[in-house]
């Protein structure tokens, strides 16, 4: 579609249409002075992208390392030459995005300005005269000097703390009759409302202003002109414009209107934007009377290049576009508001925005500064990007504690100010014990209320162990598919979306590093990779990446899936697509922090679960036995476009080379849009497979891209697990009688008892590790609670191995592996050679770099080590599978050599 873009993002909003003379670009080469340092830099830009600065001695492994950094005051200094055709004309500084700033005109000061989200502008009445002048500009990024707690916009552990001015930085000659602001309201009858704010610098006038709207085509959809009487300074009017709009904005059709609002011979602005009525109903999102379900994406201002966010257009398209791929339609900035570009190229690709005030912190009522801040930035950040309808959702911050009277009394004040966006007092707020509050338009959190054993408050899979009982759902219970989030939403009379969905790790892609270029060090990476290579282990990184991307994915398909089994679910913001090279270095996205995939998971298999549309499976279990039925729910979620009517939905059971056990159409489907329907039950009997498999399930709309699948697995009811002498096998779980065995003719299996491996072992955990292992080790520690186990799934190098004759597998954890792994104490193999691994591989964190086996064959031995509590889980069916195919293996093995 076409759609008008025809200025710069920031000269659409800021500058005028007066002749280019009335424009100096500042950009280009300045004198710096930091400290008793004194040189030249190239502005737009940081001190670290012009190599200004300290050098960090020490390697860092809790975030990316700046290769120059500073934190304090920086004088920016240039000498400006100021046309005869500017005299007696106020004149406008404008830097886009910068810290904390100080302007001086010729040595005078001039003012102030603290915005870390917005522009800093200054007008300048008197200070310039015609010819040489000196602008000398103080940025100081002194996190003292703003409230802003843990916030994103000053993290080095994300953007970098950076010192500079970055983006658009010009000086403008302002018309003597000036358009300051304009807002652009789209009410849900159709019409729109233009304020227009101007200054004035002549005497009290009347003056025509011409309005004229275009559409995405460049053609003409209204037109007005109202005179209006205009005193001296600033003043206000409000103009309505009747438009028929023949389209409104959305994610599927994001369609813009140029605004060009002129008062001919003096100034002209142009505004894109478009039209949309965003709102919500009962616990659902509607943008035009459609039903919307926003799946999400955290970000953390991650850019590893810069150290600071772009401000190009280009650059975010670019960024929107590979997150609409991966069937994202939403994103929330954790504790920041990123530059008017992200804004301009949402509105073009249709993603819904949710920009939060620069706080990780905690609201006092003796805090008045920072409330005092807070406000300002609030309004400051609503009248720079008000405007654009991807701006759909504003929050007070991130996890923020402390008074909640006067977080609702900001909203409060937030909302009578513009009522064009949804509001809540923060992300996760009083996170031991998140609940909605009256004023709030929706609930963004990890769970509704206090923790519970059964996990019945939560609305996400994942937790580390310092929150949640053995890190959540996902790793609590056993696997299904029929689980999700209604009892925790239960009551609820407003939207709620999950927080910081997923956060699995994934072992580190050191060909990443490589990439980093730019003004941050990956020496994290580094340590990592030094520490690898120290355990001799260097040369399975590639499969741990692997296997663990794998697991990560199947989580994540897990949480992204519970949520859209939600009826009436608003949706997740997954933590994240991306990694997080930040907090104690979280590699927990299938995208590095480039946005570039880490080739664990498709684009094209991550859309059967995430997307508009998703086909569910509702079962109660992954692994059965062949004399079962298999019993399973169809049901579709669409939150598309529109509804889908005479739709054939197609099921089938196959077998791994593709042959079909079962096949139903099922026809005429109708298909709501906004909710979640289901079609049928199916019972398929499974007593025609004789042997253990891996089967598929598959539900797909035909004719249609969109399909899901899900794997279970099928085995024949084997004899019970037991000790003793099987079939010329010895099955033992005594240390003592193993010691004798293991060394001779005969074959043993020996499943120790957590008992006799305690010291020597980990503890067992079916999830990726939560975030990082050091961060929440830690965390869990100074708690007095259990800490994870910190694994990140298995590693099976060889599924065709002959321990797997009855238990097929692939190289990765997978469902059926859940109950084996739970029950398991994998045990620490570093003293075993290096070239020596274990069968079945557990994946140790990057902090330890254990060799972890779960199941593995003593060298020159017919002596084989399991250690899961297989009989404590002896009546699963997988469970028995595994016996019996470890016992086949050992029959008929010879010694390992």
């Amino acid at each position: 579609m076409k759609k008008i873009l025809k200025l710069s993002c920031v000269a659409l909003l800021m500058f005028s249409c007066t002749p280019t003379e009335s424009i100096i670009d500042l950009s280009g080469e300045w004198e710096v002075k930091i400290d008793s340092i004194q040189c030249k830099v190239m502005l737009p830009g940081s001190l670290a992208e012009n190599k200004v600065g300290c050098q960090p001695k020490d390697s860092a492994t809790n975030t990316l390392t700046e290769t120059y950094s500073y934190q304090g005051a920086a004088w920016y200094e240039k000498d400006i030459e100021i046309p005869d055709s500017w005299q007696n004309h106020p004149i406008e500084l404008f830097m886009e995005r910068t810290k904390v700033s100080e302007v001086f005109i010729n040595g005078t000061f001039l003012g102030s300005r603290n915005s870390v989200s917005t522009p800093h502008i200054y007008i300048i009445d008197s200070l310039l005269k015609t010819g040489k002048n000196n602008i000398r500009i103080k940025i100081d990024n002194t996190k003292s000097l703003l409230p802003l707690g843990g916030s994103h916009a000053y993290s080095e552990h994300t953007q970098s703390n950076w010192n500079g001015i970055l983006g658009d930085f010009h000086l403008r000659k302002l018309p003597d009759i000036c358009i300051q602001q304009i807002r652009i309201d789209s009410p849900s009858d159709g019409n729109c409302l233009i304020t227009v704010s101007l200054f004035n610098y002549l005497e009290e006038t009347s003056k025509g202003i011409k309005i004229a709207v275009m559409d995405s085509e460049n053609s003409k959809v209204a037109e007005e002109v109202v005179n209006a009487s205009i005193p001296q300074g600033k003043s206000e009017h409000t103009v309505k414009v009747r438009i028929p709009v023949p389209q409104l904005w959305d994610e599927y059709t994001p369609y813009l209107y140029n605004f060009r609002i002129e008062i001919p011979n003096y100034d002209s602005r142009y505004v894109q934007t478009g039209l949309r009525d965003f709102k919500t109903a009962g616990t659902q999102f509607i943008n035009n009377e459609r039903v919307i379900f926003l799946r999400g994406k955290n970000e953390g201002g991650v850019f590893p290049l810069t150290g600071y966010p772009s401000m190009d257009i280009n650059d975010w398209k670019r960024y929107f576009e590979t997150i609409r791929s991966y069937g994202i339609n939403h994103v929330r900035f954790h504790s920041w508001t990123p530059p008017q570009a992200a804004f301009y190229a949402a509105d073009e690709t249709g993603i819904f925005l949710q920009p939060e005030l620069p706080l990780w912190g905690t609201y006092q009522e003796k805090d008045t500064t920072l409330i005092s801040y807070m406000k300002q930035e609030g309004k400051r950040i609503i009248q720079a990007y008000g405007n654009h309808p991807s701006f759909a959702m504003f929050s007070l911050g991130n996890e923020l504690e402390g008074d909640t009277a006067i977080m609702a009394s900001i909203v409060k004040e937030l909302k009578q100010y513009d009522k064009r966006h949804l509001y809540i007092l923060g992300t996760n707020n009083h996170y031991w014990n998140p609940q909605p509050h009256p004023v709030e338009d929706f609930f963004v959190a990890m769970r509704h209320g206090k923790a519970t054993d059964n996990n019945s408050t939560d609305l996400r899979g994942s937790f580390s162990f310092a929150d949640s009982n053995q890190g959540g759902i996902i790793n609590c219970n056993a696997p299904n598919t029929k689980r999700n989030f209604a009892t925790a939403i239960q009551n609820m009379d407003k939207p709620v979306i999950g927080h910081e969905t997923g956060q699995y790790q994934v072992y580190p892609n050191f060909e990443e590093i490589d990439k980093y270029t730019g003004v941050l060090r990956p020496l994290n990476f580094m340590v990592f990779k030094k520490r690898l290579e120290n355990t001799g282990m260097d040369a399975k990184a590639k499969d741990f990446l692997k296997a663990s991307g794998a697991l990560a994915a199947l989580c994540y398909r897990e949480e992204i899936e519970m949520s859209l089994r939600t009826p009436q679910f608003g949706g997740f913001q997954l933590l994240d697509l991306q990694d997080y090279p930040g907090q104690g270095t979280a590699l927990v996205g299938i995208l590095d922090a480039f946005l570039e995939s880490k080739n664990v998971i498709s684009t094209e298999k991550w859309n059967e679960f995430c997307n508009d549309i998703v086909p569910l499976a509702r079962f109660s279990k992954y692994c059965w036995n062949t004399d079962e039925t298999f019993v399973t729910e169809v049901q579709i979620t669409n939150y598309g476009q529109s509804d889908i009517k005479d739709k054939i939905i197609s099921c089938t059971l196959s077998t791994e080379d593709g042959g079909i056990l079962y096949s139903e159409d099922i026809g005429n489907a109708a298909i709501p849009q906004g909710r979640l329907s289901t079609f049928k039950s199916l019972h398929i009997p499974l007593n025609h497979i004789k042997e253990s498999q891996k089967l598929t399930f598959r539900i797909a709309l035909k004719n249609t891209s969109y399909h899901n699948s899900w794997n279970i697995w099928v085995y024949p009811r084997y004899d019970k697990i037991r000790e003793g002498v099987i079939d010329g096998v010895t099955v033992t779980r005594d240390s003592k009688v193993f010691a004798k065995l293991y060394q001779g003719e005969k074959p043993v299996l020996y499943i120790p008892k957590e008992k006799d491996i305690k010291g020597q072992s980990v503890g067992g955990l079916f999830i990726s590790d939560f975030w990082n292992y050091k961060v929440f080790n830690n965390v869990t520690k100074s708690l007095g609670k259990e800490s994870s186990p910190g694994t990140l799934g298995l590693l099976i190098e060889n599924p065709e191995h002959g321990i797997f004759n009855s238990f097929p597998t692939d190289f990765h954890s997978n469902w059926q592996w859940w109950n084996i792994i739970k029950k398991s104490s994998p045990i620490i193999l570093n003293e075993m050679p290096k070239d020596y691994y274990p069968i079945v591989q557990v994946i140790d964190n990057f902090e330890r770099n254990h060799k972890l086996g779960l199941i593995y064959q003593l060298p020159g031995t017919k002596a084989l080590v399991c250690s899961s509590d297989l009989f404590a889980i002896a009546d699963e069916p997988e469970v028995k599978a595994l016996f019996h195919s470890l016992l086949n293996y050992l029959k008929t093995e010879k010694k390992q050599k």
